[in-house]
C-alpha cells in the first residue's frame, strides 16, 4: 500500500462577496492497480472513446487534464474533452488547460473523447483506493 496526499486550494478576492481562501487536504491510502502521470491522444467525436480508467475491483482516484494540444503535442486546440463515466456520455467537459480530480465507483470505466474533429492530447493518472 502507498499514501497519496491530495490538496486543493481555492482562493479569490472577487469571485464571491467575501474573500475566498480555502484549502482541503486528505491522505489517501492506495493500492494496485494504478497508472502514474501519462499522456494519450483521444479519438475525435463520433470515434471510439479512449478508456482512461478500466472498470476494476476498487474505487479509484482520477486526474485528467486537457493539455490544450492536438495529438502531435504542438498544434493548439480550443476544442473540449468530454468525459464518460460508466457508459454515460458527456458527463464532464474540460476546456483547454482545465483539469479535474474526482473519485469513481469501482465498476465504472472512465473514457475520454474529443468534442470535435481534432484529436486531443490529455494527461491522466489514477490510483485505486485500498
Amino acid at each position: 500500500m502507498a499514501t497519496l496526499n491530495a490538496t486543493l486550494t481555492l482562493a479569490s478576492t472577487d469571485a464571491t462577496s467575501d474573500t475566498l481562501n480555502m484549502t482541503v487536504t486528505d491522505s489517501l491510502t492506495t493500492g494496485q492497480p494504478s497508472v502514474g502521470l501519462s499522456k494519450t491522444a483521444i479519438a475525435v467525436s463520433g470515434g471510439t472513446a479512449s478508456v482512461i480508467v478500466p472498470a476494476g475491483a476498487g474505487n479509484q482516484y482520477v486526474f485528467i487534464r486537457h493539455t490544450g494540444y492536438q495529438q502531435d503535442g504542438s498544434t493548439a486546440t480550443s476544442n473540449q474533452v468530454t468525459i464518460e463515466i460508466g457508459g454515460n456520455t458527456d458527463l464532464l467537459r474540460l476546456a483547454t488547460g482545465e483539469w479535474c480530480w474526482f473519485t469513481s465507483k469501482s465498476d465504472e470505466a472512465i473514457e475520454c473523447l474529443s468534442s470535435s474533429s481534432q484529436t486531443i492530447l490529455i494527461e491522466y493518472a489514477y490510483w485505486t483506493a485500498a
